[in-house]
């Protein structure tokens, strides 16, 4: 994506990282926001978080080398009287109230829960040379998104668990799986895209274009 971190490149007139933290404000089971940022970069996260969060508490704090790191950093900053903690990718700027509030309906009602997406594409798995070694039976398989949804302290379990076995996982379903707990797979939101290459930034700036912010509505 270049040199500047992608959560503050512009969208919408408005940095990546505005639109997740506004979506957050706007839903009313949001009580507070915790931002997780880089050294260099605290005091701008935090002046951007602030100028969107609606006058909801805001917190900046400083990550680490990889995302379980990160999110470790975030939650021990949380307030200890939250129960529930939802974690959201900052270059996923396109969630929506609904979005939110649906999978921690779900959380509330299995203990876990996080988006996903049917794969509509066939998958292929391959050898070190790009050449097709098998097809695999997409109909079990799914894409995970985020907001994920847990217990506070079901999280911090699982975060001190992994650090015992030094075990490293992408997101924060996988950790919860590892300690036994079953995380519910709600409907996720083809909207809901990460900003992963420009291309990505472009189809954003499209959606926006065409739907303002009645999109964060769902």
């Amino acid at each position: 994506m270049g040199s500047e971190p992608k959560q503050f490149m512009q969208l919408g007139g408005r940095p990546i990282l505005a639109w997740s933290v506004a979506a957050m404000a706007h839903s009313s089971i949001i009580d507070e926001i915790v931002v997780v940022s880089d050294y260099a970069h605290e005091e701008k996260a935090h002046n951007i978080a602030v100028s969107c969060a609606d006058g909801k508490p805001v917190k900046v704090v400083r990550g680490g080398a990889i995302r379980q790191e990160s999110v470790m950093a975030g939650l021990s900053a949380v307030d200890d009287g939250i129960k529930w903690v939802a974690v959201h990718d900052a270059a996923r700027p396109l969630l929506t109230t609904a979005l939110l509030e649906g999978v921690y309906l779900l959380a509330r009602e299995v203990g876990a829960a996080i988006p996903v997406l049917p794969i509509n594409d066939t998958i292929k798995e391959a050898d070190d040379n790009r050449f097709i070694l098998r097809t695999i039976d997409r109909s079990r398989l799914y894409l995970a998104q985020t907001p994920q949804i847990c217990k506070r302290l079901d999280l911090a379990r699982a975060f001190e668990e992994a650090q015992m076995l030094n075990l490293k996982a992408t997101d924060e379903a996988s950790l919860l799986e590892f300690i036994g707990i079953s995380v519910g797979m709600a409907e996720g939101s083809a909207l809901n895209i990460k900003i992963t290459f420009p291309d990505d930034l472009r189809l954003a700036e499209a959606i926006i274009a065409a739907w303002g912010t009645s999109w964060m509505r769902g």
